[in-house]
């Protein structure tokens, strides 16, 4: 009697509507990030306890539901489910890697069959898989699992003749040299690409899979043995999507991102070829999305840019975050048309670790808005004050702010390094100021309209500044850290922060012109989102904390039905997503900030405006006693005089802003909406 009967797997590919033959097309996916169903592992033999293992790569560290197909899922790809499934279990195995998790399928008793469909169904961040493994058993050759088998009509009688590859443990030997020895195990293992900077979009037709390929050629990959008929992964082993489009050809080149440097570090080609680039036209890029269709699906079926899905995913909903409903990523429906346009000036600013961080975060408030009721319910305690209120001599610092620019510009060094304080550690930045007045001796340097943010009760004066000389040109946001004593105002910290192409400071004058044109404000579209409640009194209470550790944080409804809101908690304004993501770093650090994110809300409502503190300290207590939240915007107007704003609420786009407009008028207060 020839050696053990074991079982000879094959995976195959089953689609509703039928089945697609493919003649010749070879893609290599990377298989590092996308959510992916790995290969089954067999290691048990017929008339054995059934004991299979197999891996899933995850998007990001998010929920995931598992389970063996059901009689539905079968139907879909045209099979019957076989009463054998019923006798097997699922478990989870291993998740020490976050995106990365291993599950065992096992049986309690052993089992004997000819050959039984094993379908998985895998959901995960609005896609869902259905992985179908065809287990045979061959009683004349041994187990193998031939993962690039082609699909026939009827199971083939030997092993094909392009044999499997060998197990880790093997030898590397040619695949028409190997012998396959009876009674082993042998499971071909799916070559994969060299380590790539992030996933591949995944097309499901023809014409994409090329352009994914010819994508993926340049990345450096182990070599594949040549076979005849290869088939895209996804349709050879059996993964179907809840909804499959065809997919039109979308591509972004990544961007590399600048370094955020002092101004003597800036040379003049680097910024010449900065400004050329600027000049530049892009074609407008617009996709409307299909039904079915979620963000991430979206983003996995385009070929987008060498990024990680969870990158692209938070640019799309950066660049387009009025089409989402609530302002929140997980809120797209079907028919929104997404503006695709510039996107890698967005991903370029996003590190993979904050898109997940802000993917995990914005979950957290979507699900607040499916499960908020009706219940309405009356703040505990009342608002205190914001710590903007509570400085004197705004009117000092701005003329502080404004002496320190002069003197640099007649280069009056003593006088101008009197602005700054003298600390314990050397005033480091003082020391590199020093060197950069010597190295540039006439200088030109222009700035915006000056504003005044809150850092942990600490004011912040920034502006749009453009620095030139005979060698040196920069152009970026300038932020000058104060500190009050007996002496006056006095500087204890200063950057610079190059503008990225992308940002918000871009809209303003060329470095010529900043000057001229010096009523020319700088727009402040961006806001920290910090968290969001059903309650009121929990939005309340956040926002007294936020305010006594020294933030202008402000609390505004959310309109989810007619008769229930969810109440967020905002912080501040800012120039650019970098600006209030450098706040973000530092209130996730906070038990109340672990949620922070920087989000693109430019419309607000002004609700008055006036040079005099008193007077909008008299407004904003008038706003808190009719139930509503104010923010206070310090800033000086053209005349060099003290402006404060008071506004009221953040919005995604004008509409949103109509139900708050009417309340404001119920109330007394003649709202007007803006673009701070």
């Amino acid at each position: 009697m020839p050696g053990k009967k074991v079982w000879d797997l094959e995976v195959k590919l089953f689609f509703k509507f039928g089945i697609v033959l493919l003649s010749m097309l070879c893609i290599l996916v990377s298989e590092g990030f996308a959510f992916s169903i790995g290969a089954l592992d067999v290691r048990s033999q017929f008339g054995e306890k059934f004991d299979g293992t197999f891996e899933i790569d995850l998007d990001f560290d998010g929920p995931l539901e598992l389970g063996l197909g059901s009689v539905d899922d079968y139907s879909k790809i045209g099979l019957e489910r076989q009463d054998i499934i019923d006798e097997l279990i699922l478990d989870s195995v291993l998740r020490d890697e976050k995106l990365k998790a291993t599950f065992r399928i096992r049986s309690n008793k052993p089992l004997f069959f000819p050959s039984l469909n094993l379908l998985i169904r895998a959901s995960h961040n609005g896609g869902t898989l259905l992985e179908n493994f065809l287990v045979t058993v061959d009683f004349q050759q041994s187990l193998a699992l031939n993962v690039r088998g082609k699909k026939k009509k009827s199971l083939p009688k030997e092993i094909p003749q392009s044999k499997p590859e060998p197990g880790v443990s093997q030898g590397a030997q040619p695949a028409e040299e190997q012998n396959i020895a009876e009674g082993e195990v042998i499971v071909e293992k799916k070559q994969k690409p060299a380590p790539v900077k992030a996933q591949a979009a995944e097309p499901h037709d023809d014409k994409a899979s090329s352009v994914e390929s010819q994508d993926l050629a340049t990345n450096p990959i182990d070599p594949t043995p040549i076979k005849d008929g290869v088939v895209h992964r996804r349709r050879l082993s059996g993964v179907i999507w809840a909804s499959p489009r065809s997919a039109p050809e979308l591509r972004l080149e990544p961007k590399p991102t600048k370094n955020i440097e002092l101004e003597a570090k800036k040379s003049v080609e680097k910024n010449e070829k900065t400004d050329l680039a600027q000049k530049k036209s892009t074609p407008k890029k617009v996709y409307v999305l299909q039904k079915g269709e979620g963000l991430f699906s979206f983003v996995r079926k385009h070929n987008l840019g060498n990024y990680h899905p969870a990158q692209m995913a938070v640019a799309i909903w950066m660049r387009n975050i009025d089409k989402f409903i609530f302002g929140n990523i997980h809120g797209l429906q079907a028919g929104v048309k997404l503006d695709l346009t510039n996107l890698e000036e967005y991903v370029s600013e996003v590190d993979l670790q904050t898109a997940r961080k802000i993917l995990r975060d914005q979950e957290v408030e979507w699900k607040l808005t499916k499960s908020v009721d009706t219940v309405k319910e009356e703040p505990a305690t009342a608002q205190i004050p914001l710590p903007s209120e509570r400085i004197e001599g705004f009117d000092e610092l701005f003329k502080q702010a404004n002496g320190w620019q002069t003197t640099w510009k007649k280069m009056e060094i003593e006088k101008h390094l009197s602005y700054y304080k003298v600390l314990e550690d050397g005033n480091s930045f003082m020391n590199s100021k020093k060197r950069l007045l010597s190295r540039y001796p006439k200088p030109r340097v222009e700035t915006s309209s000056k504003f005044v943010v809150l850092k942990e009760g600490v004011p912040i004066v920034f502006f749009d500044q453009a620095f030139s000389s005979e060698t040196l040109k920069s152009r970026g946001l300038k932020e000058l850290k104060w500190d009050h004593s007996e002496s006056g105002w006095k500087i204890i910290g200063e950057k610079f922060h190059e503008w990225s192409s992308g940002s918000e400071g871009q809209n303003l004058e060329s470095v010529a012109d900043v000057g001229a044109k010096n009523k020319q404000t700088l727009p402040l579209s961006f806001i920290i989102h910090v968290s969001s409640h059903s309650q009121k009194s929990a939005a309340l209470s956040l926002t007294n904390r936020l305010r006594e550790n020294g933030f202008d944080a402000h609390w505004t409804p959310v309109r989810v039905s007619m008769q229930t809101f969810i109440y967020r908690v905002y912080i501040g304004r800012f120039a650019d997503w970098n600006q209030a993501h450098r706040m973000v770093r530092l209130l996730r650090k906070k038990p109340y900030g672990t949620h922070s994110t920087a989000i693109p809300y430019p419309y607000t409502i002004q609700v008055g405006e006036t040079n005099s503190l008193p007077a909008a300290r008299t407004l904003l207590e008038s706003l808190r006693k009719s139930g509503f939240s104010g923010l206070l915007l310090v800033s000086e107007d053209e005349a060099k005089r003290t402006n404060f704003r008071v506004v009221v609420g953040a919005f995604k786009k004008a509409e949103n802003a109509s139900w708050m407009l009417q309340q404001l008028k119920l109330n007394g207060f003649a709202g007007v909406l803006m673009s701070p």
